[in-house]
């Protein structure tokens, strides 16, 4: 069989996922509408008595009929596109340009769409979407770029010594960091802090300690194909990726890696360092919906959000934590502490929706979806071991103001210059 173009691939895996998501859907209305009849004729035969049988038959025929009938239809389309569109499989670094589209993971608005795919079933992904769920990559202008020195140094005509890696956080990408349409964290350090920014692309769906293990590997790749030595590392990450960061380096240094020699800094931008109150409601409204069959159908839909949404339960950095998160049920487990990496520099930044940041409604709240506790990785209970000196706190802001906002790199420009002196 031919090979097929990145582009095509793409989009042929985007039209028989969303086939196969509609018959998936038609299932679940299927069985609201079963779960509601069921109840209803039951209370129609207390005041009839089996007069109401035959009616019964005949709507749950029809019901069936019809919902097998959009499954089938559907599920039979998805297969006609995997048919037409798949072929031998183009690594995304080789992909053929013989097909004048843009794939859609090179372009903002495609990418995007992918992101909120990875974030919602990206593990899920790995099997049933396999050229959407593409690896870890280095990203320039929506692009990957390969860790091998030719590849590097086009991509980095000006690369220097001190790398400073972003890794984004759920349902983002790269372009996220360009909040507002402003000038990236990367872009101004690179002119004012003499370093070389490198934006990072993950499929956020997946275990953190799976995306954490593949950037270490990435790094071990990167070091010795850079076009010049590499001095100094210092990773950036927003929500999950400061514990993908985290994950990462723990990685290194128990598996022996030698670019966690060269780390000396690691930010950490609304990190929910001790889970987030969003993942853990989610995780108990599953079990309550599955209590009754009219709702057990949203049950079972929540219960397929992905293992990286899992994992933020209690911010699992290692593939030992966060077992009992993936039985869904009311009891949400034990966690972890994992302690921040010994000889590096690790600084937290956090927000609250208040102009006052003791406000009750801010630190209840935090910056929306992290609270300031879980950012800084201390509360009553669990300690990382951060440091409360080497945090940034900022008011009348929101989890995604962190991805640029002048009072944070201010503070990360300092930290970086001063570092850098002799």
């Amino acid at each position: 069989m031919g090979t097929t173009s990145q582009s095509t691939q793409e989009w042929g895996e985007l039209g028989e996922l969303a086939l196969r998501e509609l018959a998936s859907a038609a299932g679940g209305v299927r069985k609201v509408h079963s779960a509601i009849a069921r109840r209803t004729f039951a209370a129609v035969r207390l005041g009839v008595g089996p007069a109401v049988l035959p009616t019964q038959l005949m709507h749950d025929a029809i019901a069936a009929g019809t919902y097998a009938t959009i499954a089938a239809a559907c599920t039979g389309a998805a297969k006609t596109v995997s048919a037409l569109t798949g072929s031998s499989e183009v690594a995304d670094d080789e992909a053929t340009e013989d097909d004048p589209r843009p794939s859609p993971s090179h372009t903002t608005y495609g990418a995007q769409t992918i992101a909120i795919l990875h974030g919602l079933i990206g593990d899920d992904m790995e099997h049933t979407a396999r050229v959407l769920a593409y690896p870890m990559s280095i990203r320039v202008d929506g692009r990957p770029v390969p860790p091998r020195y030719r590849a590097l140094a086009t991509a980095f005509p000006e690369a220097g010594a001190h790398l400073v890696l972003f890794l984004h956080g759920l349902v983002e990408t790269e372009s996220a960091w360009r909040l507002g349409g402003r000038p990236t964290y990367g872009e101004r350090l690179g002119s004012e802090a003499d370093t070389t920014s490198i934006f990072l692309r993950y499929n956020t769906g997946r275990r953190i300690a799976t995306n954490g293990a593949d950037l270490s590997d990435l790094l071990e790749q990167l070091v010795p194909a850079w076009p010049v030595r590499v001095h100094r590392i210092t990773l950036v990450g927003h929500s999950m990726g400061g514990l993908v960061s985290r994950s990462a380096a723990h990685h290194a240094a128990e598996s022996g890696r030698r670019w966690v020699d060269l780390l000396t800094d690691v930010f950490t931008l609304g990190t929910p360092h001790l889970g987030a109150p969003l993942a853990r409601g989610v995780h108990v409204a599953t079990a309550a919906l599955a209590l009754a069959p009219e709702t057990r159908p949203f049950a079972n839909l929540l219960a397929r959000r992905s293992a990286g949404v899992r994992d933020l339960i209690y911010g699992s950095i290692t593939a030992d934590e966060g077992h009992a998160s993936y039985a869904d049920g009311f009891d949400v487990g034990v966690a972890a502490d994992i302690s921040v990496q010994e000889g590096v520099r690790h600084h937290h930044a956090s927000a609250v929706v208040t102009g006052n940041p003791r406000h009750p409604v801010g630190i209840f709240v935090g910056d929306g979806l992290v609270r300031t506790d879980s950012a800084g990785g201390r509360n009553k209970l669990r300690n990382i071991g951060l440091r409360p000196d080497d945090g940034l706190a900022i008011n009348s802001a929101h989890h995604f103001t962190l991805l640029n906002d002048e009072r944070v790199y201010g503070w990360m420009r300092k930290i970086l210059v001063d570092r850098s002196r002799p």
